[in-house]
C-alpha cells in the first residue's frame, strides 16, 4: 500500500521516548543492523522496555514497512500523526521481506500476532522467554542474508510473487523461530517424560516441549474456525497455508537435540549451492535451501558459543541457572538428575567446552560449506570462547 497508517506501527513503539525510539530505528532495527551476527538483543529488550519479540519480530518481518514507518515517526518528532504519505518514496525501491504484500497480512494483524506470541513466553525464565525468540528470530535472520546474498535479492526481484516457494521457506522459517519455544516451562523434555507431566502424556515423550510450541502457536494463531485477530495467514492461499504450517512444524520438530547428529548428516550429503549452480533445477533447488534453513534455524537456536563473548557468558549464566533450577526441582521431587542440571556436580567450563567439541564446531565446520560466513566469522569466535573456557577450567 502506498499509504501507510501510523497504526501500521505497534503502539508501544510510540509510547518509547525519543531517545529510544532512534537508538533502536538508527542502531538495531534498521535493515542493515538487523541482520548482523554482532547484535545486541539484551540492548533491544532493555530499549524496548520488555518486549523484542514484538520489535525485532515487526522490524523483520514486517520489512520494509516496519523502516520506513520508524524512520518516518523520527522525521515527524516520534508522534502519533495521521496519514504517511509514502508517494514519495515507495516501498518497492526499500530493502526487506515484503511479506506483508506478498501475502495480504493486514499490519495490525503481524503487530497482534506478535504481541500475542510474545505474551506467551515465561517471563520468569532464565533462558527459554522472548528474549531468546528474539535472538534465533534475528539470528536466523541474518543467516537468510548470508545465504541468500545475490541469491535471495534474484529471487525476490524475479518474483516477488506468492508462489516463489524460495519465500514462502523464508516467510515459514522465520516465523517458526518466532514461535518455536512459546509457552516454554523451565523445564526441559527429561523432566517432562519422568516427571510424567500432562504434556509429556499428551505426546507420548515423543520431542514433548517442541509439539507442545507448535501446537500451542497454531492455537493462537487460527482460533476458533481460523478466524482469530492473530491469523497473519488469513488472506494466504490454502495450498501455500497448509505448506507453510507444515514446514514450520517440520523446523520447530527440528531443534529437538535428539535428532541434531541424523539431522546433521543429511547436511553433510548435501552438495552445497555454488557448485550446483550450472544444473539448477526447482525441485532439487527447493529442497536443498529448505533443508539448508531448517538446520540452520537450529543452528540459531544453540549459537550463544558463536557470539562474542561479552554477549555469549550472559547467554551461558542463563541456561545454567535455569538447569540448575530444574536440577534443585528434581531433586525435590526424588527424581533424576538430568544431565548439566546438578548444581554441585556440573563444571560451567566443561559443560561450554563439551557444547562446543561434540554440537557446535562439528556443525558449523559441515555448514560452513553452505555458509561462507560461519568460516570467517562465527567459527573464529567459537574458537575465541572455546579458549575463555579452557582457562576458566585452569
Amino acid at each position: 500500500s502506498n499509504h501507510l497508517r501510523s497504526n501500521d506501527a505497534p503502539a508501544e513503539w510510540y509510547s518509547l521516548d525519543r531517545d529510544a525510539q532512534i537508538e533502536l530505528a538508527t542502531n538495531h532495527l534498521s535493515w542493515e543492523k538487523l541482520m548482523k551476527w554482532d547484535f545486541d538483543m539484551f540492548e533491544v529488550s532493555k530499549l524496548s522496555n520488555g518486549r523484542p519479540l514484538l520489535f525485532v519480530g515487526w522490524a523483520i518481518l514486517a520489512s520494509p514497512h516496519s523502516q520506513y514507518i520508524m524512520e518516518q515517526t523520527l522525521s515527524e518528532g516520534g508522534k502519533k500523526g495521521g496519514s504517511i504519505n509514502n508517494d514519495n518514496i515507495s516501498s518497492a525501491d526499500r530493502k526487506g521481506y515484503k511479506f506483508l504484500d506478498i501475502y495480504k497480512i493486514p499490519p495490525k494483524c503481524m503487530i497482534d500476532f506478535l504481541r500475542g506470541i510474545e505474551d506467551r513466553y515465561v517471563q520468569d525464565n532464565p533462558y527459554h522467554n522472548n528474549i531468546h525468540a528474539a535472538d534465533v528470530l534475528q539470528t536466523t535472520h541474518s543467516f537468510l542474508e548470508e545465504m541468500g546474498g545475490k541469491y535471495l535479492d534474484n529471487n525476490m526481484k524475479k518474483e516477488s510473487s506468492a508462489s516463489s516457494t524460495m519465500t514462502l521457506q523464508m516467510f515459514s522459517i522465520l516465523v517458526g523461530a518466532a514461535i518455536h519455544d512459546v509457552g516454554h516451562p523451565g523445564y526441559n523434555n527429561a523432566f517432562q517424560s519422568n516427571s510424567f507431566s500432562q504434556t509429556a502424556l499428551t505426546y507420548n515423550d515423543n520431542s514433548v516441549l517442541e509439539n507442545f510450541h507448535t501446537s500451542l502457536a497454531f492455537q493462537m494463531i487460527l482460533g476458533d474456525n481460523g478466524n482469530s485477530d492473530w491469523n497473519i495467514f488469513q488472506n494466504m492461499e490454502p495450498n501455500d497455508f497448509m505448506k507453510c504450517k507444515r514446514l514450520i512444524t517440520e523446523a520447530i520438530l527440528g531443534t529437538d537435540l535428539t535428532f541434531h547428529f541424523s539431522n546433521l548428516e543429511g547436511v553433510k550429503n548435501l552438495v552445497p549451492s555454488a557448485s550446483r549452480r550450472d544444473n539448477d533445477n526447482g525441485d532439487n533447488e527447493d529442497d536443498y535451501s529448505w533443508k539448508v534453513m531448517s538446520f540452520l534455524m537450529h543452528m540459531a537456536d544453540i549459537s550463544n558459543l558463536g557470539k562474542r563473548r561479552a554477549i555469549s557468558t550472559q547467554w551461558t549464566d542463563r541456561v545454567l541457572l535455569e538447569f540448575f533450577r530444574q536440577g534443585d526441582k528434581e531433586k525435590e521431587l526424588g527424581l533424576p538428575i538430568s544431565p548439566l542440571c546438578n548444581r554441585d556436580t556440573t563444571s560451567r567450563p566443561d559443560s561450554q567446552i563439551g557444547f562446543i567439541n561434540y554440537i557446535i564446531r562439528p556443525s558449523f565446520e559441515i555448514l560452513k560449506d553452505h555458509l561462507p560466513l560461519l568460516g570467517t566469522v562465527v567459527l573464529p569466535l567459537v574458537e575465541g570462547n572455546f579458549h575463555f573456557w579452557q582457562l576458566e577450567l585452569e
